[in-house]
């Protein structure tokens, strides 16, 4: 679904540690359920060091990492999954017929991994997820990332938090637009509570991607085989 933009944000690089009929739900999908404005805006020059929330080193391995076909960045900025990290991704689940119970307890990458750290060049956190299983030996699976990508993007930012990250006015800008923007579409949704609740709970770390909602796939960085960068689109 089409997701309204106010600005678009280009290249960069930046660091994180997560039903009514509301298009903002609590997240409620687990494995457990299953069994415009101005052009191009310069990045804010953010650091990528881990923060004390992020996974734990991993020991070197001797491949290099591979993400799931559902989740790779290769299938281009059009990604076949059709995935808005804005909504419960139940709703991908449900409108995708390759995300099937089987596709969706499948590791999210190879070699198997006990946590996977997702970054983008459009926010400055990093995502930590674990897997939702607590079984020994248990992985980072497709579900264990969809959903982990959806819940840390809808953590709250909090105005001194806003007010202190090193980023250049214009884009701070852009992610208020972002925000008043997102607000609006829940309320031509159709439900105003949901418009209302969602306007002051304020910023989101979501109104970073100024308003580029969909998901466009995971691409590998130079780091370690655990971190992967998260790739939007319009």
């Amino acid at each position: 679904m089409p997701v309204p933009a106010t600005t678009r944000y280009v290249g960069g690089a930046f660091a994180y540690a997560s039903s009514s009929t509301s298009p903002y739900p609590s997240p409620t999908y687990t494995m457990s359920s299953l069994s415009t404005s101005p052009g191009p805006m310069s990045p804010p020059p953010f650091n990528h060091s881990r923060s004390l929330y992020a996974c734990a080193p991993l020991p070197a391995l001797n491949e290099p990492g591979h993400v799931h076909n559902v989740l790779s960045g290769a299938h281009g900025r059009r990604h076949f999954m059709a995935f808005d990290v804005s909504y419960d991704p139940a709703y991908t689940v449900s409108a995708s017929p390759v995300l099937s119970p089987r596709v969706l307890a499948e590791p999210a990458t190879t070699p198997h991994l006990p946590c996977v750290t997702i970054m983008s060049d459009l926010f400055p956190w990093r995502i930590s997820i674990y897997p939702s299983s607590s079984k020994p030996g248990a992985y980072v699976t497709v579900a264990d990332v969809l959903n982990g990508i959806y819940r840390g993007l809808r953590q709250q930012v909090r105005r001194d938090e806003l007010d202190t990250l090193p980023v250049p006015q214009p884009f701070v800008t852009a992610v208020r637009k972002a925000f008043h923007s997102r607000c609006s579409r829940v309320a031509r949704a159709g439900d105003p509570v949901a418009a209302d609740s969602e306007a002051r709970k304020g910023i989101r770390r979501m109104d970073f991607l100024l308003g580029n909602h969909m998901f466009a796939g995971l691409l590998p960085t130079s780091e370690n085989p655990d971190v992967w960068k998260l790739v939007v689109s319009l």
